[in-house]
């Protein structure tokens, strides 16, 4: 806890070692900063060629997404006219059940129909059997009396014409009444069989219909069964291309974040360039400052830096090495220290050097790199997420000189100074490509 909130205080600007070169270390420069520049137009061409080969590999993606794209838009129309099929069949299927409820309604009534028949046709029977066991009881008497002589007598019996008539009429009126009943009966009777027959006539007909039904339900069954087969197959291939999808519209994603990295190297190796011409500008003319002097070889002019200083006072919030990114959580390197102030608080140069302002990057921001060599060895300081700029293009700046101010440019939570070192001069993000090394090896 106490090694992560270490307070820097103000920043040092004196206490710089001043040292004179020779003649033939300022020729040794001017070497160095000749193979420095062809390693840089050698890195450049090497990120162009990456440029190239991550454009088409972003044009091979795009291609693949629309391919997908026209594959889910023409699964979402065979799933929507099949969704559309499985409802109109569900209806079919309805209508179906509604006409079978329909029929085994009609047929339930028949039953009853055909029940309460059957009961009428009982009685008719139970009546006819009573008539005829009265006419033959009536039969079986006239035998025992002496057969029509009953009717005879009961007809000589009469007192007078009148009363003769009036006996005729009623034995004849018995007779007609009873023959009337049984004849009533047994047309009764045929009625109802007759009916009774039409009416098992219908229902059997309902039911041959009921059956016709139910099977052609058990067809639109078997047809929606069918179509939702085909729809989960339709549901599996939409998933499918949906997650192929995704992955490349990730895949995309990174190939474009690639991209913005590769923008970013080739902007800082020109910033480079530019600083290690203005660097072997420099030198050349302390050079030329040499040679044009008389009897001295080397023991005049020029100051470097022996060392570096803290570029910033604030905490140190963040360390070189592995971390968990505070943005999106998850494990990333850290390439330089982040020293944490409010925005506006001055910058000042780690080192001497050639200070060179970088263009705005979505990663560092507003940021400056300062280009040096100390004791031989080239070194380049980066500076980012800076609010403003203190120093223009190709200024040369002395240790501890103000260079700008602490903001929140780029990609950040928050105001900081991020602070990088590149030993040999900066050639890349992330290692291998990237020279970088722990700045607090090199900070007091």
């Amino acid at each position: 806890m106490l090694i992560g909130l270490i307070i820097l205080g103000s920043v040092p600007v004196n206490g710089i070692h001043v040292s004179a070169k020779t003649k033939e270390e300022y020729e040794q420069e001017l070497k160095d900063l000749e193979k420095e520049q062809l390693q840089l137009k050698e890195q450049n061409k090497d990120i162009q060629s990456s440029k190239s080969e991550t454009e088409g590999k972003i044009e091979e993606n795009l291609d693949k997404q629309a391919s997908v794209q026209s594959q889910i838009d023409s699964l979402d129309e065979k799933l929507a006219e099949t969704k559309a099929s499985i409802q109109s069949k569900q209806g079919e299927i309805d209508t179906t059940n509604n006409e079978i409820n329909d029929l085994k309604a009609k047929i339930n009534a028949l039953k009853k129909e055909i029940e309460q028949l059957k009961e009428e046709i009982e009685i008719l029977l139970d009546r006819i059997e009573d008539r005829e066991a009265l006419l033959a009881e009536r039969l079986r008497a006239i035998q025992k009396s002496g057969g029509p002589m009953v009717y005879l007598q009961v007809l000589l019996g009469s007192t007078s014409f009148s009363d003769f008539i009036t006996r005729t009429a009623a034995v004849n009126i018995m007779m007609d009444q009873d023959k009337t009943i049984i004849d009533s009966l047994v047309r009764d009777k045929k009625e109802v069989e007759t009916k009774k027959q039409t009416v098992e006539g219908n229902k059997k007909k309902v039911e041959e219909n009921k059956d016709q039904v139910e099977k052609k339900k058990i067809a639109l069954e078997g047809q929606k069964q069918e179509l939702l087969a085909l729809q989960g197959q339709l549901d599996n291939q939409m998933a499918e291309r949906q997650t192929l999808l995704a992955k490349l519209e990730k895949e995309h994603q990174h190939l474009e974040e690639y991209m913005f990295t590769l923008e970013d190297e080739q902007a800082m190796l020109r910033a480079q360039q530019q600083a290690v011409a203005k660097a072997k500008e420099v030198a050349k003319q302390k050079l030329d400052q040499l040679s044009n002097s008389s009897g001295n070889n080397g023991n005049a002019g020029g100051t470097s830096s022996t060392g570096f200083i803290w570029p910033a006072a604030g905490y140190r919030a963040s360390n070189y090495g592995w971390r968990v990114d505070p943005i999106n959580n998850s494990k990333s390197f850290h390439l330089g220290v982040d020293i944490s102030g409010p925005v506006g608080t001055p910058i000042y140069a780690a080192t001497n050097g050639v200070a060179v302002r970088g263009n705005l990057s979505s990663t560092y921001g507003n940021h400056i790199l300062i280009v040096t060599t100390i004791n031989g060895v080239d070194y380049t300081t980066l500076y980012a997420h800076m609010s403003g700029f203190a120093v223009a293009d190709g200024t040369v700046v002395k240790q501890g000189q103000l260079i700008g101010y602490m903001g929140a440019t780029g990609r950040v939570t928050g105001p900081h100074l991020h602070f990088e070192v590149h030993k040999g001069g900066w050639n890349g993000f992330y290692p291998p490509n990237s020279n970088v090394v722990n700045p607090l090896d090199y900070l007091p």
